[in-house]
């Protein structure tokens, strides 16, 4: 199950995990996108199916968790991918609205999430959860305060969800991405000044790709990863060491 699997990373996660073999269910806010990246699978030759849910509706994600568990029988990964970031804003001035819906989605969605999940994996044998951090969580970033406090909760979060349940055959893992070509930096890419300064940050000289962030999730779900646990792995292009 991907949690946010519509667009940008979500989406290619989708793909590469039924390429790899995994019949997935397609989480998002829209029926529409839900499908439509339903139909992209299929049209790869893979089997997805969609489900409608908000992450900051905790009630609902568990309802659409234990209503994909029914439909399928198991439920062996769930990739929480589902996130947001819409404020640009010196700490000073963020507000209390602000905080509460960054936490409500990035962490406090999340974990709920995992937690429902976990339900239904831990009493099946176990599984694969990935969380989906950010490298800012280890670098800071400027005006980003309530997404970057929320994705150092989620490694935290992560940690701590492996050492619970290591002994029961689930692995915890979280992916940290730098900055990646999706449409929540388009504007980032396209703009020239911000662009150079930006990549001459990155080692790597360039963004990341959709692909290679989902080629991770898909090992970290994979049996291949079966002695990770409690890891967040960074996939940056070099810019947290540099």
């Amino acid at each position: 199950m991907v949690l946010g699997g519509t667009r940008g990373i979500g989406r290619a996660c989708c793909l590469d995990l039924t390429r790899a073999g995994a019949t997935v269910v397609v989480t998002g806010r829209s029926a529409e996108n839900a499908h439509a990246v339903v139909h992209d699978v299929r049209a790869g030759g893979g089997e997805a199916t969609a489900a409608v849910h908000d992450l900051s509706d905790v009630d609902a994600t568990a309802r659409t968790i234990d209503e994909a568990y029914a439909v399928h029988g198991r439920l062996d990964g769930l990739v929480a991918n589902a996130g947001m970031n819409p404020y640009f804003v010196r700490p000073e001035k963020v507000t209390t609205e602000e905080w509460d819906t960054s936490m409500g989605v990035n962490l406090r969605g999340v974990f709920f999430a995992v937690q429902a999940a976990a339900r239904h994996m831990l009493a099946t044998g176990g599984g694969s959860v990935v969380t989906m951090s950010s490298v800012t969580a280890q670098r800071g970033t400027l005006r980003g305060l309530p997404y970057v406090a929320a994705k150092g909760g989620v490694d935290a979060m992560t940690r701590t969800l492996a050492v619970e349940w290591a002994d029961r055959g689930m692995r915890v893992n979280a992916v940290a991405p730098g900055y990646v070509e999706t449409d929540l930096t388009e504007g980032l890419r396209h703009h020239e000044s911000l662009r150079e300064m930006v990549l001459r940050k990155v080692p790597a000289g360039r963004f990341g790709t959709v692909e290679e962030i989902a080629a991770l999730v898909t090992f970290l779900v994979s049996d291949a990863s079966a002695y990770i646990t409690g890891q967040v792995l960074t996939a940056d292009g070099g810019f947290a060491v540099a």
